[in-house]
């Protein structure tokens, strides 16, 4: 059988883009059964087509049993809480786990206190920065790269408030 390999990163307010194109990408024959580091890995079989669905949920065993139930495979978890689950397009359809509104935005709202928590960690563990400034190359690039990791998470929250909102107004 033959594998691919492609890099794409994500973030995560695009979980449910990110299930999108991997629902695409087995259209096309190329079925997602790994994630590693941006990269997405892939084994070609023309015969079947998937659906994909991603979600971010603590798991159990009576989570996973209820995708199993519905006819979902589990395919991988990253991060504890981040799950990929496919299911077979000619026998499931488009039907969805927790894709009505209400369970859409539960879902953002727990992503968003998972990264302000990695967040606040974060911005503790760089206090050493501001503790030691002595201004030479090697603080103003430390300085630099926490602005931009900073920025990136303002940008991620904002983007995870805004689909909450969205799913809100669906309710």
């Amino acid at each position: 059988m033959k594998t691919m390999k492609k890099f794409k990163l994500t973030l995560a307010y695009d979980i449910e883009k990110e299930a999108n194109w991997l629902t695409e990408m087995s259209a096309k024959g190329f079925h997602f059964y790994k994630y590693r580091w941006g990269f997405y890995y892939f084994e070609e079989d023309p015969s079947k087509s998937y659906i994909y669905q991603t979600d971010f949920q603590e798991s159990s065993e009576e989570y996973f049993e209820l995708y199993t139930e519905a006819g979902w495979e589990h395919m991988q978890t990253e991060l504890g809480q981040y799950h990929y689950f496919r299911a077979d397009k000619n026998t499931i359809g488009d039907e969805r786990i927790y894709s009505d509104p209400a369970s859409i935005k539960s879902m953002y709202k727990r992503m968003l206190l998972f990264y302000v928590a990695i967040f606040i960690c974060m911005l503790v563990s760089q206090i050493g920065i501001v503790l030691t400034w002595n201004g030479n190359l090697l603080s103003k690039f430390a300085l630099i790269l926490v602005s931009a990791v900073v920025i990136l998470y303002i940008f991620l929250f904002i983007k995870l408030l805004r689909q909450m909102r969205r799913a809100e107004k669906l309710i």
